[in-house]
């Protein structure tokens, strides 16, 4: 079943075609990665996913509904999140405080009695205190909790910025480079929380120059050039593609 469909999505900057009537589908727990050139489209796609920017025509349709036009926050509200090529955490706050505004309280408060309200949301903030711990213990960010997050190295930002991702709890997750500029011991980390979050259930939307990743990693394969979807498949068969090799692999 999709999750997320692509409707002939175009959109413009000053003329130049940045995507051009742009269609595919992600299906719910697949893991998709989306190559190609610089200036493919691959950060004009997740913009346009996120209605970070007008889009000129077309539809976007996650679970179903047209979220072509919704804003951002509603958009993220119904389970997308993405991550960008710079890791953009709150920099002035702490690690913990920015885990703490990307989790996403599931329980529905409003079944607890208001007598018991005040125990029960104490009881979740212990559980989600526990879960930051355990999260940051996992990547070795164990000692940063207090730290502020502009005093974190690249790397560690980079390993924050998943880590806000598997607090957000959200259902489509769209990671752009996560790997970009990390060294092989991190690379490994964050490529055990791709594959922990989609054990989980998650679907992702991967962009990825590493093709050795993309091809370890991937269900399947997108391939972009000039704004278009190009190739569509397992890594082997696109990737074989005339057309592939002569926009991209061959250069």
């Amino acid at each position: 079943m999709s999750l997320l469909q692509i409707k002939n999505i175009s959109k413009s900057f000053d003329g130049l075609k940045a995507l051009h009537n742009l269609s595919f589908n992600v299906n719910d727990g697949e893991i998709v990665g989306v190559i190609g050139p610089n200036g493919a489209g691959k950060s004009t796609l997740f913009n346009a996913i996120m209605n970070h920017i007008n889009k000129d025509s077309g539809d976007i349709y996650f679970d179903g509904i047209n979220i072509t036009k919704k804003p951002t926050h509603q958009i993220a509200g119904m389970g997308i999140v993405r991550t960008f090529q710079d890791s953009q955490p709150l920099p002035q706050i702490s690690v913990q405080e920015n885990l703490d505004l990307a989790f996403k309280y599931q329980t529905d408060i409003s079944l607890v009695s208001v007598f018991g309200r005040h125990k029960f949301l104490q009881e979740e903030q212990q559980v989600h205190f526990t879960k930051i711990k355990e999260l940051l213990h996992e990547v070795g960010l164990g000692s940063k909790l207090n730290v502020q997050a502009q005093d974190l190295s690249y790397g560690q930002g980079k390993l924050l910025e998943m880590l806000k991702v598997i607090a957000s709890d959200a259902r489509l997750i769209l990671l752009d480079e996560p790997f970009s500029g990390l060294f092989p011991e991190m690379i490994k980390l964050v490529t055990k929380l791709i594959y922990d979050l989609s054990a989980s259930g998650k679907t992702i939307l991967l962009v990825e120059h590493n093709m050795q990743l993309i091809e370890e990693i991937c269900d399947r394969v997108i391939v972009m050039d000039a704004g278009q979807k190009i190739a569509d498949g397992d890594f082997k068969t696109v990737t074989k593609q005339q057309n592939v090799i002569d926009s991209y692999l061959g250069k």
